[in-house]
């Protein structure tokens, strides 16, 4: 053992041998950590042995002061946390359906009065005799898209995934100078991405995630751009798919007039949902 860690041993040793009650009984035990960083381990160990014992480190070594009971209980969750971390494949898969219908009639006619003619809803052209007409229409629409992000990630450490472009986007601006108005038009870019960042821990064959999941896209002209968020913490089994969380919206709207009326609907869902795969395990 390096002479300099021999005197910070020593230190702590010294420092230890102060804590008060049965702890001065207890020997100092120095445990060797060997994947997981005193950061990692520190927070979990402290409230497993609780008030009644003194923790510290110094490098890769766990320094603990406590009855030998607390003791085993350390060295036994280490047993469990202190390997490497796994090797994690997420995906998340967002997919949405646009359903849209229109129906409705337009009736339209030409009646002859002596030497003229009344048009309704018609040009008026010329007619030898009276004449009406009528034209249905019904159609329905159908859009969807499914877009999907993968990323690898070790168990415990943060992670995230971002893929998109730069859309121009038009802009209009109004000032004054000197009390007179001036109006431009300008064109900036903006990003438009998908992706998530996402923190997984697995435990057994469960995974749990902290994810924060974005989804933007462009919306027809004009420059609009729909934005979709969904911030979460969720827990699943390894292998299979969970939803993350949805949208379903509708909408409806009518317009009647003489001789014609219009009726449209539309609908609108999305579903996003993530899949977490270990790499590095014979099975989940």
């Amino acid at each position: 053992m390096p002479s300099r860690l021999l005197c910070c041993l020593g230190l702590l040793m010294c420092c230890l041998a102060f804590v008060r009650g049965a702890l001065a009984d207890y020997p100092i035990e120095v445990i060797e950590l060997k994947a997981r960083t005193l950061d990692e381990v520190l927070p979990v160990v402290r409230p497993l042995v609780g008030d009644d014992a003194a923790v510290t480190g110094m490098g890769s070594n766990l320094i603990i002061k406590a009855s030998p009971t607390q003791v085993a209980a350390v060295r036994k969750l280490l047993a469990e946390i202190d390997r490497p971390p796994k090797r994690l494949l997420i995906t998340v898969s967002n997919q949405g359906e646009n359903l849209g219908s229109t129906s409705g009639y337009a009736a339209s006619a030409d009646i002859k009065i002596g030497q003229g003619q009344v048009g309704i809803n018609s040009p008026g052209r010329p007619v030898g005799d009276s004449q009406g007409r009528i034209a249905l229409h019904d159609a329905d629409t159908r859009r969807s898209r499914t877009a999907s992000q993968q990323v690898q990630a070790l168990e415990g450490r943060p992670a995230y995934i971002s893929a998109g472009a730069q859309v121009p986007v038009h802009e209009r601006q109004e000032f004054s100078v000197n009390g007179v108005p001036y109006r431009r038009e300008v064109t900036g870019l903006r990003d438009v991405s998908s992706g998530f960042y996402v923190v997984p821990r697995v435990s057994g064959a469960f995974v749990s995630l902290e994810i924060m999941q974005h989804d933007d896209r462009r919306a027809g002209a004009g420059g609009r751009i729909d934005t979709q968020r969904a911030n979460t913490t969720v827990r699943a089994r390894l292998g299979e798919w969970v939803d993350l969380g949805g949208i379903d919206t509708s909408g409806s709207g009518s317009r009647t007039g003489l001789g014609y009326a219009t009726r449209n609907q539309e609908s609108t869902t999305q579903q996003i949902r993530v899949k977490v795969e270990c790499l590095d395990c014979s099975s989940p």
